[in-house]
């Protein structure tokens, strides 16, 4: 039955959705009568809590009177409601005293209180819900408190004068339960007859739909006209008819798109071929030599130039073998990297001739795209080698001129004879010195003047060659005696200047007096025996102004340390001037 069932859409619809529906009923019904009654135990167990409480009050009420005949009656005018079935009242150990009992049946509960229940009355109301006799009961449980009003009749030591025990019965809800599973069925045979009315009225939509747009289609092929496009689906009866109809179908048009795809292979080939003809005319028409390769480096075109450019092709059975690909001093080494990256490539080489010479060429690979892939490669090479020859030239011509314009710049700053700064480069120095100074770059800036003492007779004793070489051996010892920073320039005749920045004045003048000292104790060379001299320092230290303050400042100090007996330092502190 299960395998008719499967080849017939119908029945499968019809079966899926009863199944669905069932399950959709039994799961609604169960959810329904637990819900139903959860509510009504919850709402009893509220109403004899509500009705203990007032049992409560009245039994206390008469208790205080010491009406305990009323106490009956009360008991009896609570039990008139139907929906109460046992009103006791228990001393305060759980044993019965007084009660009522509506049903005879009912005798046989247990009358006692469980001991977990006892011990939880003492703090509160406590509900039970139990089974017996094939009936369920909510048992209510409520303490009355021993009072001070009580103590009279039962006396302070016990906490409760008794508990009232209320007994529901469940027999009306399982009626009810029973009534209301009822109803959920006939509702639901209801359902079921509307919608399996419906769904006979989807299968002919969803049926017949299918049926008509398979005849259509199969009407429409039998007399030429377009094909419509089906799609296969299912696996009944009609499915696998409309399958069968789908794969002729495909199968017609991939024939029809194979012939389609033949006529356009012909049409292709004849443009290449007519392609090719057009590119060979113009490879021939360029001055460049040109190469049009495949994917294996087999040379598909080219044109006369290219051979005298590169002799050895006509020798490699129109073939670039691939290690020439990988050679960054090939001409084809841009031939894979342009097959393999698809984009244009440039490079660079030089080939050795026969005869010995070397010819630089510049080659230019741009890959030819078809259908996203890279076909070919054409590649573009011309002889450089005039313009490599001017370039170097050029390149020598700029090196020698950036090389003498050094040398001028040098000599324009420099002093011949000691190879020291000159005057002009001094001034430069100090006025940027200063400037720095200025702007915080740091905190002192100090200059030293130095005159050699007696130059004139110097040179007048031992010859002006020997002055020469005192003032360079000089120029040596104060360039080796100061700091890389310190700027050193003959400032004219026999007189050196030191720019020292970052110094303070207390340091500049102990470095003149090592300066001093050194000249001093130096042996400079004389033509028939050795010449000693001495050295005079000014030392000022920039505090404001301009740069001819700061020179005249230590000029100043020079002048007295030349009249004070020469050999000596002096240090200008502001305006005054020391020894």
């Amino acid at each position: 039955m299960f395998s008719f069932i499967r080849k017939r859409l119908e029945l499968k619809i019809i079966v899926t959705v009863a199944l669905v529906i069932a399950c959709m009923i039994g799961v609604y019904t169960v959810i329904d009568i637990r819900l139903m009654r959860a509510d009504t135990i919850h709402t009893s167990e509220r109403t004899l809590g509500a009705l203990a409480s007032t049992v409560k009050g009245t039994v206390i009420a008469s208790m205080k009177k010491r009406h305990h005949e009323l106490v009956r009656n009360i008991l009896d005018a609570i039990n008139e409601p139907d929906f109460i079935d046992r009103v006791m009242i228990y001393d305060g150990f759980g044993r019965p005293t007084q009660g009522i009992e509506k049903y005879a049946d009912d005798s046989g509960l247990d009358m006692s209180i469980p001991p977990a229940i006892l011990k939880s009355v003492a703090l509160g109301d406590v509900s039970d819900i139990r089974s017996q006799h094939n009936s369920t009961y909510i048992t209510y449980y409520s303490p009355i408190e021993n009072k001070k009003e009580c103590y009279g009749c039962h006396g302070k030591a016990a906490k409760l004068n008794g508990i009232l025990r209320i007994d529901f019965s469940l027999r009306e809800l399982n009626d009810l339960i029973a009534s209301r599973r009822n109803r959920d069925l006939v509702w639901s045979a209801v359902m079921i007859v509307l919608l399996v009315g419906m769904l006979a009225v989807l299968l002919r939509i969803v049926v017949y739909r299918p049926v008509r747009e398979l005849r259509d289609a199969m009407a429409s092929t039998d007399g030429g006209a377009t094909l419509k496009r089906l799609f296969p689906t299912g696996s009944d009866e009609l499915a696998d008819l409309k399958n069968s109809f789908v794969s002729m179908i495909d199968h017609i048009e991939k024939l029809h798109q194979t012939n389609l795809e033949k006529e356009k292979e012909l049409a292709r080939t004849g443009e290449e071929l007519r392609f090719r003809g057009e590119l060979q005319s113009m490879f021939d028409a360029m001055p460049d030599g040109v190469l049009l390769v495949d994917r294996e480096f087999t040379i598909v075109q080219s044109n006369p130039r290219v051979f005298d450019l590169l002799p050895q092709l006509r020798n490699a059975d129109n073939r670039i073998p691939a290690a020439q690909t990988v050679d960054d001093t090939s001409p084809y080494f841009g031939l894979k990297s342009a097959m393999k990256n698809g984009k244009i490539h440039e490079h660079q080489s030089a080939l050795v001739l026969p005869d010995g010479r070397i010819r630089h060429l510049h080659s230019i690979c741009a890959p030819l795209v078809k259908d996203g892939e890279v076909q070919s490669v054409v590649e573009v090479i011309r002889d450089i080698s005039e313009r490599v020859t001017t370039e170097r030239e050029l390149a020598e011509k700029t090196s020698e001129l950036r090389m003498t314009n050094r040398l001028l710049a040098q000599l324009a700053v420099t002093d011949s004879l000691t190879q020291l700064y000159n005057r002009r480069h001094f001034d430069e120095v100090l006025y940027k010195e200063i400037k720095r100074f200025n702007r915080r770059k740091y905190t002192s800036l100090s200059l030293m003047m130095i005159d050699i003492d007696h130059f004139k007779e110097l040179n007048d004793r031992f010859g002006h060659l020997a002055g020469d070489s005192v003032l360079r051996e000089i120029a040596r010892v104060l360039r080796e005696g100061v700091r890389e920073t310190d700027t050193i320039a003959r400032y004219g005749g026999e007189e050196f200047v030191i720019v020292m920045p970052d110094t303070h004045l207390d340091g500049a003048a102990y470095k003149a007096e090592v300066l001093r000292q050194k000249v001093q104790r130096q042996e400079f060379p004389g033509s028939t025996e050795p010449v000693y001299c001495t050295i005079s320092i000014g030392v000022a230290a920039y505090v404001t102004g301009f740069p001819h303050d700061l020179i005249k400042t230590a000029d100043k100090a020079l002048y007295q340390a030349k009249n004070g007996g020469r050999n000596t330092v002096v240090v200008a502190r502001r305006d005054e001037v020391e020894v």
